[in-house]
């Protein structure tokens, strides 16, 4: 039997200041100290998207899908994922770390 994986982030109430905060470690994990700007928004399927304007190390738009761990963490899984990034994974709040296989696949790292 497969490990359960990261379900799609619903239900945001009470929880964007943790997904601020996330998107912020991750980006400070990869890049470097970064001033950051967040928009928020639903995607078709319910699910929650952010967007993302980097500025400071590093200068970029980027997309965060938002998603619920099987132990109750947030992961913000960056749109694409830059390939730099897939062989450390990304952390989330529970302090696993998530990326993406070769076949695009949600994977859990380490």
């Amino acid at each position: 039997m497969s490990e359960p994986l990261p379900t799609p982030l619903t239900d945001l109430r009470r929880r964007a200041p943790i997904a601020r905060t996330l998107i912020r470690d991750v980006l400070t994990e990869m890049v470097g100290e970064v001033e950051v700007v967040y928009d928020f928004y639903r995607e078709w399927n319910g699910c929650w998207l952010v967007n993302v304007k980097v500025s400071g190390a590093a200068s970029a738009q980027l997309s965060f899908t938002l998603m619920d761990t099987p132990s109750g963490g947030m992961l913000a899984l960056p749109r694409p994922m830059p390939s730099r990034w897939r062989s450390v994974g990304v952390r989330a709040t529970d302090g696993t770390r998530w990326s993406l296989s070769e076949q695009g696949a949600l994977v859990r790292v380490g």
